[in-house]
C-alpha cells in the first residue's frame, strides 16, 4: 500500500471533507482507505492506496484539489479584495460566485498542471508558493471592479457568462446534476448564505436548466431573475 498525504490549515478542514466526499466512489472502488486527523493548526487526510491504483488516485486527487483552490481560495481572495456597494448581501454572493465561474475551467487547468506531479500536497502551501501568477490574476480582477455595482450590471454580467453556452444542468429535488447526471457540489466549498442551487448552477457554466421538484423560495426568485428563458420546467412542476 502507498500513502498519499494531503494537508490543510485546520480552519479549512471542510476542504478535506470535500475531497473525501467527492472521491468516495472511486476510493471505494480502488479499495483505498482515508483517515482525516487534526493536530494543532493543521488537518491531514491520509489515503492508503493499492500500488496499482496510485497514479489514478493521485490524478483524481489533483483534479479535486485544483477545484478546492479555484473555488474556495478564489472566493476568499475576492471576499477580501472586492469592495462594492449597491448590491444586497445575496446579490454580492452571486457576484462573487459569477466571478469564480468566469474563468473556472482555465484556472482549474492551470492549477492542476502546477500540482499534478506532487506526491504529497499542502493545499495552502501550493496556493501560496506555486500559484503566485494565479493569485496576481485574481487580485488584478479585483482591482478592475467598480466601487458601485447594481443589480442591472449583475444581470448583464450573468448574461455575458451564459452567451454561447450549450451544456444543460438538471435540478432534481434540490440537487444539481450536470449533463452526464453527475451531482455537482462545488457549493460545499462556499459559505452557506442561501440560494445554493442558483450558485451551483452559476458555477456549472451551463446554458440551459431543466427543473423538476420544488425549489426554495430564494432559489426560485434568483433563477427567474437571472436565467429567465434559459429555464425549462419538467411536467408536473408547481411554480
Amino acid at each position: 500500500m502507498t500513502e498519499i498525504c494531503i494537508t490543510e490549515r485546520a480552519e479549512n478542514q471542510n476542504n478535506l471533507l470535500y475531497l473525501t466526499t467527492s472521491l468516495s466512489e472511486i476510493l471505494e472502488r480502488a479499495e483505498c482507505s482515508g483517515i482525516t486527523q487534526t493536530e494543532d493548526n493543521r488537518c491531514r487526510l491520509t489515503i492508503k492506496c493499492p500500488e496499482q491504483f496510485v497514479n489514478i488516485i493521485k490524478a483524481e486527487l489533483s483534479d479535486k484539489i485544483a477545484e478546492v483552490i479555484v473555488v474556495s481560495y478564489k472566493y476568499k481572495c475576492f471576499l477580501d479584495t472586492i469592495r462594492v456597494t449597491g448590491l444586497e448581501k445575496m446579490e454580492k454572493e452571486i457576484l462573487l460566485t459569477s466571478l469564480i465561474a468566469a474563468d473556472l475551467s482555465e484556472d482549474k487547468k492551470y492549477t492542476f498542471e502546477k500540482i499534478k506531479e506532487l506526491d504529497d500536497i499542502a493545499i495552502d502551501g501550493a496556493y501560496n508558493f506555486r500559484l503566485t501568477q494565479l493569485k496576481k490574476k485574481w487580485k488584478d480582477i479585483s482591482s478592475y471592479m467598480p466601487t458601485v455595482f447594481v443589480n442591472n450590471q449583475l444581470k448583464e454580467f450573468l448574461k455575458y457568462l451564459l452567451e454561447n453556452k450549450k451544456r444543460k444542468v438538471y435540478v432534481d429535488n434540490g440537487r444539481v446534476y450536470d449533463n452526464h447526471y453527475r451531482k455537482l457540489n462545488r457549493c460545499d466549498l462556499l459559505p452557506d448564505f442561501g440560494a445554493r442551487i442558483t450558485r451551483e448552477i452559476i458555477m456549472s457554466n451551463c446554458g440551459e436548466i431543466e427543473i423538476s421538484g420544488r425549489l426554495e423560495e430564494d432559489d426560485e426568485f434568483y433563477l427567474r431573475e437571472y436565467f429567465g428563458d434559459k429555464i425549462y420546467f419538467s411536467t408536473g412542476y408547481l411554480s
